[in-house]
Order: structure tokens, then C-alpha cells, then sequence
């Protein structure tokens, strides 16, 4: 059932509203806060209040998971652009007067606010204290809710700007109106600190009425591991005028926090209340099709509603165009515009399950509606998919799909818990080592359902620190695309300019090879694989395929599918039979399956000697190839770095595998909006090269 009650919301949500020039939101009368903490159903009202303040197409609705991806080797938006604009985030370009960031930090911090007045109000309630040391149970999940809220919010701003302004307190109780700069750090411990307290008191989500929309106890314990991995973890701190530099945030102490990280998600794991029973696929089928159930891989999805907001599905997935406000078909138009890397699926092991259908190669075109090869620079993220939709949503709708999305999984649980036990223990031959390896199996048995023999042996040969390290980030690569986790993840194990840098040259080692040959392929295929500097040899330009045909073929005299449900789930469409989509095929080969109207789509990454601008520019706040005729930097085809605001010409020898000791460190942080700073009379400043006005 979705979460009935968020659209119930606004006039209680109102009555919370506090004033605050620095927040601009409206004030109401004190009395409006009595009458809303006098009456349970009225207190649930202003709770679901912040959950559809969580959303807004500014945050989770749409930006945190679209505009604010960072460009890596899974999720990639690519761009054309010759010039630094200053708001084309995702390519580490980025300035104080960019857009989208003031609307992002403003909706963030007034989603803020109302959980601080909830906190207030709830706490001070005649009904909270039911007795001696006794508080209603409730009431407590209630203060559970809106606190882990308020921890997602400030965990995710620390992310995007790292010290940002702080407050546990509401403007209406606030001393200081401007909350004040803080720490990275020192809110994360404030925040550690806040769940702690208050997840012992909330209930199970098969406990709530709302299961999985709703913000759990096992929801506070993995918001915990998740908010200490961070702690434990590098971030980019100021270095005077410097883009800055990386650090471990909590120095030696790091350890520490991989001990809470591994506390809490062991309570996940001990609790016994999630499992990986469903088939990868099913996890995001089951969203697409309005299904949130409690026991299985997701801990808590954002409850959007069903045609009324929430982007999931419309930019991810397939592509499907519309004509005149229109599909052909009942699904509807969807943008698919995150998307993946258009190298990623090729670093997938054959044998995962993962790997065809997260990486989707068809589109259906308008007004036709006919399937086709989805010839591009990137792929569309299979996961969540209007296509997927039993019957479709209707075929002119648009963006707003009301599909959920899996905030948190049991999987990063387990994951979680891995890389903790690992970090703290050196390894996994301590203590605990066994039930790391265990939870790193779980998450590959659904991956491998078919391969044991890459499950325990898999594990059972990466046993040393370093080893099982890079497997569990592995396993996150192939796991979390399109759950903005990557660049993240590569950021708190200091390797974001590392794999940015080494995404760039994948892309053009492959572009050059498309038309030719190239002098870094050889040497990317070895960073990539281990030392096999021959893996990407293989690698189809051509790609030969059947358009818009009924998803049935005949292998030895027996009729199957040609795209199984757990790769391709809509199984009443046609769809676009690629023949090739993994190696290069010769015409006789192609000829020899006897099969008509094949057509043969070339992927131009690269025409006449020129790499296409999209692969050129798409990571152009951090390295670039100079486009024809040269810019001010240099002539066309030299690949300039930026170190601190300096470009210079990339001279570095991909053979000595340029790495993270030997790199320029990568500004992801973004500014503080310009407007904000503006109002802060003067206490806000820029940092990590930004200018300030």
C-alpha cells in the first residue's frame, strides 16, 4: 500500500512552519503548534508533512538523484560543451552563481526546519511523558522518524557543500537566526549521537503500518553505519586558496567509526529482518509496479505517489519518445537522462546477473513507437523503468511517475559491514572475519545465481586487507548504479580523481580505437583488468540488430524469449534483437544466423579522426581533450588537467598507472549558493578556489 497519509499533510506542515529571513518561510501563531502537538492524528499529519518535503523535484524527487551525480565510471552524463559554464555539476563544473544549487540548499534546509519544530513540539507535548521515565511509544517512533530525516538532509548537505551551517534548534527557538558554519565532522557526531539515542525506541518497519515507507528502527541503525562510514572516511578539506586537499575527516580515529559502522549494521543483520530472497531484478520491478514489501532487500524507499511526483522511471530506463504530447503505446514518454557510462557494462563479469539489466541498449522512437538500438555515448539504466509498468501509466504522461526509490538496502547493510570488518580488523581472518565473508556472499549469490564457483572461491582468494577492500568496492560499482553511491564511495577511499581520471582515457583509448588504433588502450585494458592489456580488443563498433520484432526465438526447434524477464521484464512489447551487443561479429557470422533485415548501427564515438565533444568534454572540470581548433589552453587533440585552477597539458604515461599519490585532487565539493551568502551578512564564505562576491 503506499503511504496514505503524505498529501494529508499540508495544513499541519504549515502550522510548523517557522520564521526565519535566512529560511524565508512563513510564520504562524504559537497556538498553531499547541493544537498540532495536542492530537496524535494531527502529529502524524505534520510528520508525513516532512515526508512530502522531502519530495520536492529540488531534492529527492528529482535533483539529489539526477543533477547531483557525479560523473565516474558507472553514472555518467555526458556534454558537449567547449566552455566552463559553472553549473554543469555532474562534470565538476561548477561556481557560486550556478544554477539549481540555491533551490537545492533552500528546500534542504527548510525540510530542516520542519523537523527541528517537530522535534520541539513532539518533545514538549502533554502527551509524550505518559509517566515516570515513560514516554509513548508513538510518539517516540514519531521523534524517531523526523530525527533520522533530519540526519539524511545534513548528512547529504555535508556531501554536497562539507561544513555547513548547524542547528539542532528551530528559528523559533534558535538564539542565532544564521545557524552557524560547523564541522563535517563534528555533525556527524552530533547526528551519530542523535540516532543512537532514539533508535532503541522506534519500531521495526514490519511493525508500522506503512512498512518500508516509512522510516524504521533498522532504517536509524543502517542510517548510523551509513553516517559513520562517512566519518571514517577521506573528504576534501580547505587548503587556503587551493581546490583543497584530502584527508581522512577524522584522521587516525578513523578505526573508530568503522567500529560503529559495524556495530550498527550487525543490529541490521542480527535483527534477522531482511534477507535477499527476491532476484535482483524483482527488487526494482516490484517499485515499478507500486509493490513496497517489507523482509527483503529495500530497508526504506521514498514514498512518492503514483503519477503525482517523483522522477524515477522517467529518467531512468528506457527511452521512450513521445509525438505531439504523446506515445504510441500506454507506457508513455520517458527522457532517460541518467544514465550509465557507456563503458561500464563492459567491466561486468558475463555471468552477472546484474549486468544486462541494468544496462538497457533499446529505445522505442515516436510516433511509430518502433524499437531500436539505443546508439549513444551511455546506456539507460534498466532499473527502474515506466516501460516496466504492469499496463503502462497512460500514454501522456510524463515525468511524474510516483515510483519509489530504494534509499536504503539491505545490501549496502551487508556491504557496509564487509568493508568495517575489513577496515577494522585488517583483514578477515579476525574475529568477525567469517561473517564479513558471509555478507559479501550474499550480495554475490544473487548476483551469481547460476556460478557458485564465483561466489565463496571468488572471495576466498581476495582474503587480505587491501584484496577484500577492492572486492567489496566492486561489489558496490556493480550493485548501486543509478543510487547516486559511486562517486561517494571512490571519495571516502580517496580514488575519485584516480577512477575520473581514468574514465576520461577509457573513453577516448576506445574512441580512437573505433576508426583505428590507440596508443592508451593497451594500457587502460590494463589498469582495468589486472594487467590483461588486450580486454577491450573485442569490443563491437558495429552493432547488428533486428529492430521492433516480437520477443520470441527458436533455438533448436524450441521457442524462448530473446530477452528473458529478468533482463527485459515488459514481456508483451517488441523489442530490438542485438545481436552483438558484448564482441565484434564478422558479416558471415552475422549471415550464418539466417536471420532478415539486419541492420547495422555504427557507434561514433569518433568520425574522421575527431572525437566526438561529448567524450571530450563531458569531465571538463577536471580534464579535457582540446576541441578542433584549439582554445586557450592548447591545439586540438592535447589533453589538458586542472590542478588548483591551472591547466597544463596531461603528460603523464598511462603505463606507470597514474594514481591517487600522483594526481590533482578533484573539487567535488560545490559552492555555498551566492544568494545565501549574500543574506549571511557576511559570515558565510566560499572555500576550495571559489570566488566570493
Amino acid at each position: 500500500m503506499k503511504f496514505r497519509n503524505i498529501f494529508i499533510a499540508s495544513l499541519s506542515a504549515v502550522a510548523l512552519a517557522s520564521c526565519s529571513d535566512f529560511l524565508e518561510v512563513d510564520a504562524p501563531s504559537k497556538n498553531e503548534m499547541g493544537y498540532v502537538f495536542s492530537d496524535k492524528t494531527e502529529m502524524n499529519n505534520a510528520l508525513n508533512g516532512i515526508y512530502k518535503a522531502m519530495l520536492s523535484a529540488d531534492t529527492y524527487g528529482d535533483k539529489i538523484y539526477s543533477t547531483y551525480v557525479m560523473n565516474t565510471d558507472v553514472d555518467f552524463k555526458t556534454n558537449s560543451g567547449r566552455t566552463l559554464t559553472g553549473s554543469n555539476w555532474s562534470r565538476y563544473d561548477g561556481n557560486p552563481m550556478g544554477g539549481n544549487i540555491a533551490s537545492t540548499w533552500k528546500q534542504q534546509y527548510a525540510t530542516i526546519e520542519l523537523t527541528n519544530l517537530f522535534v520541539e513540539g513532539a518533545e514538549s507535548s502533554d502527551l509524550y511523558k505518559i509517566g515516570e521515565d515513560e514516554y509513548d511509544e508513538d510518539i517516540l517512533q514519531m521523534i524517531g522518524e523526523a530525527k533520522v530525516a533530519r540526519a539524511i538532509v545534513y548528512h547529504d548537505l555535508i556531501w554536497m557543500f562539507g561544513d555547513v551551517p548547524f542547528s539542532f534548534n528551530s528559528t523559533r527557538t534558535a538564539e542565532d537566526k544564521i545557524y552557524p558554519i560547523k564541522d563535517r565532522a563534528e555533525i556527524l557526531d552530533e547526528l551519530i549521537k542523535d540516532l543512537k539515542e532514539i533508535s532503541e525506541n522506534m519500531k521495526f518497519a514490519d511493525e508500522l503500518p506503512d512498512g518500508v515507507e516509512r522510516i524504521s528502527k533498522e532504517m536509524a541503525w543502517s542510517m548510523i553505519a551509513r553516517i559513520a562510514q562517512t566519518a571514517a572516511g577521506y573528504t576534501l578539506r580547505p587548503d587556503g586558496n587551493t581546490y583543497g586537499k584530502m584527508e581522512r575527516m577524522n584522521g587516525t580515529r578513523y578505526t573508530e567509526y568503522y567500529e560503529i559502522a559495524k556495530e550498527y549494521a550487525a543490529k541490521v543483520i542480527d535483527s534477522q529482518k531482511h534477507k535477499l530472497a527476491k532476484p535482483f531484478y524483482q527488487v526494482f520491478l516490484d517499485e515499478c509496479n507500486f509493490l513496497p514489501a517489507s523482509g527483503d532487500d529495500v530497508i526504506w524507499e521514498i514514498p512518492f505517489a503514483k503519477t503525482a511526483n517523483g522522477k524515477v522511471g522517467y529518467s531512468h530506463g528506457v527511452k521512450l519518445d513521445s509525438y505531439q504530447s504523446e506515445t504510441p503505446h500506454p507506457y508513455g514518454e520517458a527522457k532517460s537522462d541518467v544514465r550509465l557510462n557507456g563503458v561500464y557494462r563492459y567491466m561486468f563479469n558475463e555471468n552477472d546477473v546484474r549486468r544486462d539489466y541494468v544496462n538497457q541498449l533499446t529505445k522505442y522512437d515516436a510516433p511509430a513507437g518502433e524499437a531500436m538500438f539505443d546508439n549513444n555515448y551511455t546506456v539507460s539504466n534498466g532499473k527502474w523503468s515506466k516501460l516496466w509498468v504492469t499496463g503502462g501509466l497512460g500514454n501522456q504522461t510524463t515525468e511524474n511517475t510516483g515510483i519509489n526509490f530504494p534509499f536504503m538496502r539491505y545490501t549496502d547493510v551487508l556491504l557496509m559491514y564487509a568493508e568495517a570488518v575489513n577496515e577494522t580488523e585488517h583483514g578477515v581472518s579476525g574475529p568477525n572475519g567469517a561473517k564479513a565473508i558471509d555478507a559479501l556472499a550474499q550480495v554475490r549469490k544473487r548476483a551469481f545465481p547460476n556460478n557458485p564457483e564465483l561466489v565463496e572461491p571468488y572471495i576466498a582468494s581476495r582474503t587480505s586487507e587491501e584484496d577484500f577492500r577492492k572486492a567489496v568496492l566492486d561489489e558496490r560499482k556493480f550493485e548501486f548504479a543509478g543510487e547516486n553511491m559511486r562517486w561517494r564511495d571512490l571519495v571516502r577511499h580517496d580514488l575519485l580523481s584516480e577512477t575520473v581520471y581514468w574514465t576520461f582515457y577509457r573513453y577516448i583509448a576506445l574512441a580512437e580505437a573505433s576508426e583505428s588504433t590507440s596508443s592508451y588502450l593497451s594500457a587502460v585494458a590494463a589498469y582495468d583488468f589486472d594487467g590483461n592489456d588486450e580486454a577491450y580488443e573485442n569490443v563491437p563498433f558495429t552493432i547488428y540488430n533486428v529492430r521492433d520484432v516480437d520477443n520470441i526465438m527458436t533455438v533448436d526447434g524450441i521457442e524462448k524469449p530473446i530477452y528473458e524477464k529478468s533482463v527485459f521484464p515488459n514481456q508483451d512489447v517488441k523489442v530490438c534483437r542485438i545481436i552483438n551487443p558484448y564482441r565484434q561479429m564478422s558479416s558471415s557470422e552475422v549471415n550464418n544466423l539466417g536471420l532478415n533485415n539486419v541492420r547495422q548501427d555504427i557507434i561514433e564515438w569518433s568520425k574522421e579522426g575527431q572525437i566526438r565533444n561529448e567524450l571530450r568534454n563531458s569531465l571538463r572540470g577536471y580534464i579535457y581533450m582540446v576541441v578542433e581548433g584549439g582554445d586557450e589552453n592548447g591545439a586540438d587533440g592535447v589533453i589538458m588537467i586542472n590542478n588548483n585552477g591551472t591547466w597544463s597539458m596531461d603528460s603523464r604515461d598511462l603505463a606507470t598507472f597514474p594514481n591517487r599519490t600522483n594526481l590533482p585532487v578533484i573539487r567535488y565539493i560545490l559552492p555555498i549558493p551566492q544568494s545565501v551568502i549574500d543574506r549571511s551578512h557576511g559570515r558565510y564564505e566560499n572555500k576550495y578556489g571559489y570566488t566570493n562576491s
